[in-house]
């Protein structure tokens, strides 16, 4: 049980984990409270190794999206504000996952956390993928049609790099995991983490090839996925009207924690 020492120190931990990232503009201060409120229900759901897992998500997140930045930028391919996260972006990538955390509360066992695992792993090996695919010499590939080659930052575009770099990020959650021991079976988080992962990202790619919105701003006429761009509505062109970037985190990440609890049902039949 959680005793109020206990809760007013884990809770200590979060809020000083979410306002160092605030102090160091990884995410803007709406970004505070959805931090806040991810980080605590992963501590007291899954406790202090769960919230360590988010915690290597989050700072691998942030190494990859300001590694060589300013040519990101450049490109016109880099997350706005410096790369801080915001609220939306907070939720949609973490909201699964604290979701599972507080269901671990009320029936705690080996499926949900391997779910859980899935989901952070989907989160960073998308994120990875995004960012380390910028970086491609070579111009990505549609994934549903090979053949077409895109520009870099568009969704459903997937690369080598990027590949490479959704591996290498769920390796190191899986990796962490082991350490931690979020699984009861050794060296099962690993394999666990690194299908959700690929698994999730693959999704991710897929939805954002064929139903993600594409549109454009109304003000300054340039092409986005997003709702809003300059303060107005944008204007629509293909896809689904409501599906933008963040909609399409959380179905990749249910898409990364199903694969993961179907590999752990498959290696661990007995849960």
């Amino acid at each position: 049980m959680l005793t109020l020492v206990t809760g007013v120190i884990e809770f200590f931990v979060v809020v000083s984990f979410a306002l160092a990232a605030v102090l160091l503009r990884t995410i803007d201060s709406r970004g505070f409270l959805a931090s806040v409120t991810v980080g605590f229900a992963v501590m007291y759901g899954g406790d202090f190794q769960w919230f360590v897992v988010v915690a290597v998500f989050f700072t691998l997140g942030v190494a990859f999206t300001l590694y060589k930045y300013g040519y990101k930028r450049h490109i016109g391919g880099a997350q706005g504000k410096g790369g801080a996260r915001n609220w939306p972006h907070i939720l949609a990538n973490g909201g699964l996952a604290s979701l599972l955390a507080v269901t671990n509360i009320v029936a705690p066992s080996a499926a949900i956390a391997g779910m859980f695992l899935g989901a952070i792993s989907t989160s960073a090996a998308d994120t990875a993928a995004t960012e380390l695919g910028l970086l491609n010499r070579g111009k990505p590939r549609l994934i549903t049609h090979p053949s077409r080659a895109v520009l870099a930052g568009t969704s459903g575009g997937v690369s080598l790099l990027g590949f490479v770099g959704a591996t290498i990020a769920s390796l190191v959650i899986g990796a962490m995991s082991e350490a931690l021991g979020i699984l009861p079976d050794p060296f099962i988080a690993l394999p666990v983490c690194l299908a959700g992962g690929l698994s999730g990202a693959v999704v991710d790619s897929l939805i954002g090839a064929t139903f993600q919105r594409r549109g454009y701003c109304i003000i300054c006429l340039k092409p986005t996925e997003a709702l809003k761009h300059c303060g107005e509505r944008t204007r629509p062109t293909q896809g689904a009207r409501y599906v933008e970037n963040n909609v399409v985190n959380v179905m990749s990440t249910v898409a990364g924690a199903a694969a993961s609890l179907a590999l752990l049902l498959l290696l661990t039949p007995a849960i």
